[in-house]
């Protein structure tokens, strides 16, 4: 098997570096250290699969946890198998579509041409679920970057990155 690093497959996804400031609410929080996470996860069951700590501790770094300092932006996933299709909900609803279950596939959301996710996380119920059509092994591969954050404190910062809480970001310029 060949290396093969990361690669950032759009330039509009942020990447933050410490000394980035987050907005949560009324909080602001420093980035200290960045993390990228790739890791695959075997479904093998037609039935949902919650991606975050209560369904079970592998999934931990498949949201974030601002309580104790971990801000996740979930960017890629990919579908490793060619069947069976995949249902990919954030929260309670679909991913793809507010009104329509739309399943992805190894040929919608492969390796080399991931599906965009783009979805920030700050608790485990800011997450992503996984409902593979029929039960047969499917492997899905996410590419998340991990934020360790620490509260800000001081005043209040003149640009920052805040999350809203449907998981969406949007850059902001105190004015």
């Amino acid at each position: 098997m060949a290396f093969q690093p990361y690669q950032i497959y759009k330039s509009e996804l942020p990447r933050l570096k410490p000394g980035h400031f987050i907005n949560i609410g009324s909080k602001f929080y420093e980035v200290t250290a960045v993390r990228n996470n790739r890791q695959p996860f075997d479904f093998a069951t037609a039935t949902e699969v919650i991606l975050n700590s209560s369904t079970s501790s592998i999934y931990e770094a498949m949201h974030g946890a601002v309580d104790v300092g971990r801000i996740v932006h979930l960017q890629y996933v990919a579908v490793i198998n060619e069947a069976p299709d995949v249902l990919l909900k954030w929260g309670t609803e679909p991913l793809l579509s507010k009104w329509r279950n739309i399943q992805i596939d190894s040929n919608s959301a492969n390796r080399q041409t991931p599906l965009v996710i783009d979805r920030w996380s700050y608790d485990k119920e800011m997450r992503i679920s996984v409902t593979p059509a029929a039960a047969a092994a499917q492997i899905l591969w996410f590419e998340n970057v991990e934020y360790e954050v620490e509260v800000w404190e001081k005043t209040p910062p003149k640009r920052y990155l805040k999350i809203l809480a449907n998981g969406h970001a949007v850059f902001m310029e105190a004015g």
